[in-house]
């Protein structure tokens, strides 16, 4: 009977512990891409670069990896590394390549989903972004997406992938493929502790009460 009422005591006071004190655990945000945006059109022979000479931009997001503070609170940190590679990009018709007349601007949605995992938890992330492609410049822009939720070591964490501003190539030097600055994609981390139901918390209490009081009339 001590021993029941021992190990009860033991119970309450390590799960009164856990709430009050948190780790750093470890994350892992993987990788998107490399992705290649051609133009949508084949360039005709007599473009200037010839028909092969537009193979279009690249963007990748790089693996990341991380730790968290699961103390409750609001974090924003690193989860991947933007690259981005311009290259020519043809916007011509089939038949005639020269500006203005048969020169279009160029959109190409991105779409970067990619798995996360925290601690022993997995899921993903979603994220969509933005690539233009114009004569004079390409831009490149990501937006926040959506809030992905995990429960980890008795907390919730949510994860919200931040967006990054439309910017312009600003790395020209020597010949293409041109390797603008990379960028780190960053996420807004909410951690709150997984709530602890009033009557099983309660009975936890309790029990650790009881077995101090038996345990001293013993």
């Amino acid at each position: 009977m001590k021993s029941l009422i021992t190990i009860s005591a033991v119970v309450a006071v390590l799960a009164l512990a856990g709430i009050a004190q948190a780790d750093l655990v470890g994350y892992t945000v993987y990788g998107w891409g490399p992705t290649q945006f051609p133009g949508p059109v084949t360039p005709p022979a007599g473009s200037p670069w010839g028909p092969d000479g537009y193979p279009g931009d690249t963007v990748e997001l790089v693996m990341y990896t991380g730790s968290l503070d699961l103390t409750p609170g609001t974090y924003v940190q690193k989860i991947n590394t933007l690259l981005w590679t311009i290259d020519y990009t043809y916007a011509g018709t089939e038949t005639a390549w020269d500006y203005p007349d048969n020169w279009s601007d160029l959109s190409f949605p991105i779409d970067a989903g990619r798995g996360m995992t925290i601690g022993t938890a997995a899921g993903s992330l979603s994220q969509n972004g933005l690539l233009e492609s114009t004569w004079f410049n390409d831009y490149l822009s990501f937006f926040d997406g959506p809030m992905t939720s995990f429960t980890v070591q008795g907390y919730y964490v949510d994860v919200t992938p931040l967006g990054l501003s439309r910017q312009g190539g600003t790395n020209f030097s020597g010949g293409n493929p041109w390797v603008q600055p990379s960028r780190d994609v960053m996420a807004r981390f909410e951690v709150t502790p997984v709530p602890v139901p009033g009557a099983v918390l309660l009975g936890i209490i309790g029990l650790g009460v009881v077995g101090v009081k038996l345990r001293k009339f013993a």
